[in-house]
């Protein structure tokens, strides 16, 4: 009896610490999963610590507008059309004058002076563009010299400009400093040389950025002040001045030829010059045709130069490739179904190369192999650092 006391206590502690080495291996299992989740997680916190916290959000572009106003009007005697591209390169600034021709709701021609007084602006200048304008603001031209931080402004001008300021007429030469308190006067100057004084607003315009840039970031931020929020979907006012304030923004006029028709002086728009760089910025912009470039000579910098040739065509232009082989001696133009014409266009543009049947291309597109015949251009001493 005894024996048998015995063999069953053995077995009830066998049981029990059966239980508590189940119960243990289970703790244990739990322990080691929340130690590999919290070596997980903080493996992720350091790691974003040291690439630079989160990544970057996508950049999008946009077309945004900025009317320019004077004490004493009541409509802007000016604007800038600001056009930043998606992939987030190089902002483009355009100056637009009052006396730019604009196309209104019926096709009629409206002056840019008159679509800003009547708030028309984002519509008339969308239909000339061929793309939406995502933002208008208006601010005072006295904010550029708020935005430079700088009391005066060193203009870069190829010739002299002479304006009309408070009844006198003042000559603006290269390398001049225009105090800012002569801005509003400037802009709304309305001499009959329209060229020359709309080159030296350009020049102002450009000189303003170029100071914005130069102040430390901390200082950039709240260059625009207190602004009414945009009606429109694009971006706010600070967040376009940050981004033509960096250094990188490349001011011009607006594209345009310069007519007088009975008397009237008017800019009448570029178009291929819009498309190639203005309406290619904005986000909503896609053809109907891609035309895809390919380096089929080896030679460096053939197919940018190509897609800057071919950029005021109406089409998609990706980045250009490399060929299957560098040795294509005359460059191909290989039309795809529904393209001949494009295919044509593109033939006259570079002034060579062959119009051959694509059949294996997918539908709207057009294929350029460059080949050794196309040489592209050289930077002038100017040009090079």
């Amino acid at each position: 009896m005894p024996q048998r006391k015995g063999y069953r206590s053995d077995r009830l502690n066998r049981r029990r610490r059966s239980r508590v080495e189940r119960s243990q291996a289970w703790i244990l299992y739990v322990l080691a999963g929340a130690v590999a989740f919290v070596a997980v997680l903080g493996a992720w916190y350091m790691a974003g610590r040291f690439a630079g916290e989160e990544a970057p959000a996508e950049k999008k572009g946009y077309l945004a507008a900025i009317e320019l106003t004077v004490p004493g009007q009541e409509a802007p005697v000016a604007g800038l059309l600001v056009a930043q591209d998606p992939s987030g390169g190089d902002p483009g600034v355009y100056v637009i004058p009052p006396d730019l021709l604009l196309e209104g709701a019926n096709g009629e021609y409206v002056f840019a002076g008159d679509a800003m007084a009547a708030g028309s602006l984002a519509a008339d200048l969308g239909r000339v563009v061929g793309a939406p304008i995502d933002a208008v603001y208006r601010v005072p031209v006295a904010d550029l010299g708020r935005w430079a931080g700088a009391g005066g402004l060193r203009v870069a001008l190829e010739d002299p400009v002479a304006v009309d300021i408070d009844g006198e007429s003042k000559v603006f030469e290269d390398g001049d400093l225009v105090p800012v308190a002569e801005l509003p006067a400037i802009f709304a100057a309305t001499g009959t040389d329209r060229l020359s004084t709309t080159a030296l607003q350009t020049a102002l315009v450009a000189a303003t950025l170029d100071a914005a840039a130069l102040r430390p970031a901390g200082e950039r931020s709240p260059m625009a002040g207190a602004v009414t929020p945009s009606p429109q979907r694009g971006p706010a006012l600070p967040v376009v001045l940050r981004r033509i304030a960096s250094g990188a923004a490349q001011v011009a006029l607006f594209p345009a030829w310069t007519r007088v028709a009975e008397g009237q002086f008017a800019f009448l728009p570029d178009a291929e010059a819009i498309m190639a760089g203005i309406t290619r910025r904005s986000p909503s912009y896609n053809a109907d045709v891609t035309v895809q470039v390919r380096n089929g000579s080896g030679k460096v910098g053939v197919g940018e130069a190509v897609v800057e040739r071919l950029s005021s065509l109406d089409v998609n232009l990706p980045a250009p490739l490399n060929a299957d082989s560098f040795s294509y001696r005359q460059t191909q133009i290989l039309a795809g179904p529904d393209t001949l014409a494009v295919a044509r266009d593109i033939r006259a543009i570079l002034g060579r190369g062959v119009v051959l049947d694509g059949p294996n291309l997918p539908k709207a597109t057009v294929q350029v192999i460059v080949g050794d015949d196309f040489h592209a251009p050289q930077p002038s001493p100017e040009e090079q650092p």
